[in-house]
């Protein structure tokens, strides 16, 4: 269903009314919020949306794992995870594939050693356009720290390539531990967030001003907010792995399923602390006819309108059709 375009300004965000309703279903855990982060508009999951991806073969036949937006270009970056690789000397091997926003091929790169390619950040800066990944993969094959690089087509990027500027997150004596930490990109706000593991176990949400996380600024000082994500019920856990998560303003969005006709997007408010949500696991069938359908990734998509931009909450499915492995992407983009 096609979307009516909403022309995007700061005056709209802050008029726009923002309200939390509680979740119903349980999750456990608790954490507070670190600080607070200014107002913005909350993304409507029942809305008006689209497809504008649907059935592209991405490079090296991998599965896709996530993707992000260059909301200057215009472009799509694809993370892909070879699945069917047991050779622990390709542990962490990824692919990235570029592509324009109708999902056609223009570019890949190759990374060797980097981890699950669980969530990538997309960052135009200085006239190149630079990644965000986890990075120095483990021996489980998932990233250990966040790199951040510049994409180079064609090129075959090593894990210990001195190109490669460590940008992982400074913890503290209550968060000593960090295994495969996982960045997303804000492109309206300007701000990266990292989803990590704390020494008890606790997923969390950190969030920085960009600019300080490209120069390396990321000590306790400089985080705007931190929040415990809620704990998800081990049932729960292993029918509908984590999938994805982005950031939008005040906002983060994560996504859950395994492979069927059903996914789930959890919204929380990153000023809110503990078990609270704003929106409890709501279900998608968004692209259910997919052969093999399973939720991959989230991003935001600054697109292009008529008098401005407008942002789209995007969520994405890998599907295999005959042993062909196909990328989709859907949004939303409407406002509460």
């Amino acid at each position: 269903m096609k979307s009516h375009h909403q022309e995007f300004s700061r005056r709209g965000l802050f008029r726009a009314g923002v309200f939390a309703a509680a979740g119903s279903l349980p999750f456990l855990g608790a954490g507070a919020a670190y600080a607070v982060v200014s107002d913005s508009p909350r993304f409507k999951l029942a809305g008006m949306g689209d497809d504008p991806i649907i059935g592209k073969r991405l490079q090296a036949n991998w599965v896709m794992q996530s993707f992000a937006y260059d909301h200057v270009g215009q472009h799509v970056y694809f993370a892909q995870h070879n699945t069917e690789d047991s050779d622990p000397d390709h542990s962490g091997d990824l692919w990235i594939t570029k592509t324009d926003t109708a999902g056609n091929q223009l570019g890949s790169m190759a990374l060797h050693g980097f981890g699950h390619g669980v969530q990538i950040g997309v960052e135009p800066f200085g006239g190149a356009v630079y990644l965000w990944t986890e990075w120095k993969a483990s021996d489980g094959g998932f990233g250990t720290k966040v790199g951040r690089f510049a994409f180079v087509n064609g090129a075959v990027l090593e894990r210990d390539d001195s190109s490669i500027q460590d940008r992982t997150i400074a913890l503290d004596n209550l968060h000593p531990t960090s295994p495969n930490p996982q960045p997303a990109i804000d492109p309206q706000y300007n701000r990266l967030a990292v989803r990590f593991r704390d020494a008890d176990s606790t997923m969390r949400i950190v969030l920085y001003d960009l600019a300080d996380a490209r120069d390396g600024r990321l000590t306790t000082g400089y985080r705007k907010v931190e929040r415990a994500l809620p704990v998800r019920t081990p049932a729960w856990a292993a029918a509908n792995p984590f999938q994805g998560f982005t950031v939008f303003g005040r906002y983060a969005y994560l996504l859950e399923g395994g492979v069927g006709d059903t996914s789930y997007i959890t919204v929380i408010d990153l000023n809110d602390s503990g078990q609270s949500v704003v929106q409890d696991r709501w279900p998608t069938q968004a692209g259910k006819s997919l052969p093999g359908r399973e939720p991959q990734g989230m991003a935001v998509w600054l697109a292009p309108v008529s008098g401005g931009v407008q942002p789209r909450l995007c969520f994405g499915f890998h599907a295999n059709v005959g042993g062909v492995r196909q990328a989709n992407v859907f949004y939303k983009s409407e406002f509460e």
